[in-house]
């Protein structure tokens, strides 16, 4: 019997708050299509951006947000969102758009997109980057070779952003240069734990040690078994990007 997103999208609760997510112990969690499973943020700790215009994330990550966007525009770099907080109905909708069989063509799909109830975004924590007048669309791998991606994996990291799926990373997910989470805080870094602990991409924030308001340590859930992967690698510089870019085998269709 193959997977099914829907199936196992009814499994799982639709809306987690953050301290939830902080509450010991943790429980084991299996990948979907090697993505992980995250419940939804509660409206009432979501916010909108002001410097990004249909852009809603935690409210506690907004004011990292501004400070980023004001930094790159401070040095000539104009960068806009394509997608912020998506709700686990709305990642529904947006991963059986022009499937005629969704639940049978999962796998594939799943390679370029998050299945329901399994994407960063439904945290309000995670956002896709664009560069404003760049010659490359929006979420497409040519946003690594902008100046706007290239400022990101210098400098999103001292604002609390690391890069969720660097080239070749370890969870198997395809690589996404314009996706980034949020981490600037204990609560959302407990809620990225599993993939923080688990499968550690650069650049990354680096690690602060994980307390809840209560003083809990919070222990990473386990994972269990799934396909994983290539191996572990990143690249930076202009060349080396292009050259990932050419033979990259997990290219959006």
């Amino acid at each position: 019997m193959r997977p099914s997103a829907l199936i196992l999208l009814s499994l799982l609760p639709l809306t987690a708050h953050a301290g939830d997510d902080a509450a010991p112990p943790p429980a084991p969690v299996a990948r979907l299509f090697n993505h992980l499973p995250y419940g939804e943020a509660a409206p009432a700790d979501l916010q909108p951006v002001p410097g990004l215009a249909g852009c809603v994330m935690a409210r506690e990550a907004v004011p990292d947000v501004e400070r980023l966007l004001a930094a790159a525009r401070a040095e000539g770099i104009a960068l806009g969102a394509l997608s912020c907080f998506r709700s686990i109905a709305h990642q529904r909708q947006l991963f059986c758009a022009g499937l005629r069989d969704c639940d049978g063509e999962a796998a594939l799909r799943a390679r370029f997109v998050a299945p329901p109830g399994y994407s960063e975004h439904a945290t309000g924590y995670a956002i896709d980057f664009v560069q404003r007048g760049a010659d490359c669309r929006a979420a497409e791998q040519c946003f690594a070779l902008t100046p706007g991606g290239q400022w990101l994996m210098r400098r999103a990291p001292a604002f609390g952003f690391e890069l969720s799926f660097p080239a070749g990373n370890k969870q198997g997910v395809g690589w996404e240069p314009w996706h980034w989470r949020w981490v600037g805080t204990p609560a959302a870094r407990a809620r990225f734990a599993a993939a923080r602990t688990n499968f550690p991409a650069p650049p990354a924030v680096p690690p602060a040690q994980m307390k809840t308001a209560a003083g809990h340590e919070v222990r990473p859930p386990l994972l269990e078994t799934a396909p994983g992967g290539g191996d572990y690698a990143v690249s930076t510089s202009r060349g080396e990007t292009a050259s990932l870019l050419a033979t990259s085998a997990m290219r959006r269709p």
